[in-house]
Parts: C-alpha cells; structure tokens; sequence
C-alpha cells in the first residue's frame, strides 16, 4: 500500500465516521467502500464524495453545510499527510495541496451560502460567475464561481490578493442580493463563523 492509498483511506475513516452521526451503519459501510478507490486526496475528490452522499440520501441534505464543513476539515488534515510519490511513471491524478487560506476561503463562502435562500444563492454566484470572467484582475485564472451552485468547490488560486479580491466581490454582489445593511451582516457572522477554525490573522486576509 503506497502513500497516497494510505492518506485516502484515513481520509475516507475520518469521514464516514462524520456521516455515523447522519445514515445507517450499512448506509455508511458502501459509501466508504465507493470512495477508496480514489487514488488521492483532493479538492476534487472531496467535493465529489458530498454530491455523491447528499444525491443518494436526500435526508442530507438538511446537514449538508455541517458535513461539508467536517469534510474541510479532514482534508486539511489528510493534506499534511500527503506526499508527492515518483516512481518515474506517468501519473495522471496528482495530489492536490490545499492551503489553510483557500480552505479558509471556501469556509467563508459557505457561511455566506448558508445564510441565504436558493433563489439568493442563484443571484449571488450568477453574478460572482459573470463578473469574474469580466475583471481583469481575474484575467488567466479560471474560476468557474457558478460550482458553488453545484454544491462543488471551484479551483481558486493560492494567492492572497485574488482571495481577498474574490471576498471583495463576494460583499459587492451581496449588496445588490441582500442590500448593504444586511450584507455587512452577513459577512461579518461569515468572518466570526471562520474564525472558529482557521487562525484569526489567516481569515483576516481574506477581508
């Protein structure tokens, strides 16, 4: 068993241990022999595991912030533990570091996420999506915002002024979405909620 087998197996514990507290034992059981055949542990594995525990119980649903939270969470930790293996070999699926500033991104995201409706969560990114693809300050990145509709975690860059610039858009688009009394609200319960679980100097660069 090589190292990158070994970081997605504690991964896929840490999380079916996570969904203990939400599905029967069994219900658990086959969702965790699905997600080892992963090869590594990534962004991308991680956001496809939520969609594929929230789509085949929709009773998920109703948690899915907490889960998707808890699963952060685990990828941050599963991300320590991984290294780079070359075997000289084509590797097609690399694994992919997540920084505590990206994490921490996405966690503000979804404390904004969750303190709206579906039809504000529609606005929001919709407008995220399109102005993105305008700015020039985004110009050679892809960012494809509308993944957040999807439950998904777009990729975002590791870089702390296009982080803070993504934040700063976030607040623009809200204004029209909430109105700006609602929308520094928001945004400061979605500050105090990160703080919970990232350093409180990290998330301040974000802001």
């Amino acid at each position: 068993m090589n190292i990158d087998t070994q970081s997605v197996d504690q991964a896929v514990s840490a999380m079916t241990e996570i969904l203990a507290a939400y599905l029967h034992p069994e219900e658990v059981r086959l969702l965790k022999s699905q997600w080892q055949r992963y090869s590594s542990v990534s962004v991308k594995m991680m956001q496809q595991c939520i969609l594929d525990a929230t789509r085949r119980y929709p009773e998920l649903q109703d948690h899915k912030s907490d889960i998707r939270k808890a699963f952060w969470d685990t990828l941050q930790t599963s991300n320590s533990q991984i290294q780079e293996v070359d075997d000289h070999s084509d590797i097609i699926d690399t694994p992919v570091i997540v920084s505590q500033l990206v994490l921490a991104f996405y966690s503000v995201i979804e404390a904004l996420r969750s303190q709206l409706t579906d039809m504000e969560n529609h606005n929001l990114f919709l407008t995220m999506h399109q102005t993105v693809s305008q700015e020039r300050t985004f110009k050679g990145h892809s960012i494809h915002i509308k993944q957040f509709l999807e439950g998904g975690l777009p990729s975002v860059p590791d870089d702390e002024y296009l982080l803070n610039n993504l934040v700063q858009l976030a607040y623009v688009c809200l204004c029209d979405v909430a109105g700006p009394v609602e929308a520094d609200e928001m945004m400061f319960r979605a500050a105090q909620a990160t703080k919970q679980s990232y350093p409180k100097a990290l998330v301040e660069q974000l802001f």
